[in-house]
């Protein structure tokens, strides 16, 4: 993932808080030494994430934030498993972004009985056109979500962009069990 909520995209290993600068004043943040990321190779390197990770840094990813607001479930660690490799599989084009992954396991974990309102806490939604940073303004009823730099120059509404993603995502993987659009992203 990128902006607020970044990782290793290989191991999943956290980021370190100091930035360091290149030549260009480009800053980026070291991933820290974990046992993951030491097996991966990728303790040190400088990254500030991607928009789309390997399906085993997302998991490892997952445990972490979960263990931050409860213990850990081992059942829930093998149901997340299975459902990424699935959603991993299924998945093509914009729909591989993390942002985009990581909804359709909530709702997949959802669906079965488990609850993951605690992920809506470690991943930021991004414009579905460019992956920049969104602008959120509230209207009679709901909310709309715009690209902060207008990438699309219609100011369109970035939610509904989103929502049919992250369901035609979720009815690839999960065609046993096809998704109401309406039912995910709720806000």
């Amino acid at each position: 993932m990128i902006g607020t909520d970044p990782f290793c995209p290989e191991s999943g290993a956290p980021l370190s808080r100091d930035r360091h600068y290149d030549e260009t004043g480009r800053g980026k943040r070291a991933v820290t030494t974990t046992d993951r990321s030491a097996a991966a190779g990728t303790a040190g390197e400088l990254t500030n994430g991607a928009v789309r990770s390997a399906r085993t840094a997302l998991l490892t990813y997952f445990e972490r934030c979960h263990r931050r607001h409860a213990d850990a479930d081992e059942e829930l660690y093998r149901r997340a498993a299975v459902a990424l490799r699935r959603l991993k599989s299924g998945a093509s084009g914009r729909q591989e972004w993390d942002v985009h992954v990581w909804f359709a396991l909530k709702h997949r974990l959802a669906s079965t009985s488990h609850g993951v309102e605690w992920m809506n806490d470690h991943a930021t939604l991004r414009c579905p056109e460019c992956a920049g940073r969104l602008r959120y303004r509230r209207t009679p009823g709901c909310v709309v979500a715009t690209c902060g730099v207008n990438c699309d120059g219609a100011d369109g509404d970035a939610l509904a962009a989103i929502r049919e993603t992250v369901a035609s995502l979720y009815a690839t993987a999960f065609d046993d069990d096809p998704p109401d659009t309406g039912e995910i992203l709720q806000f």
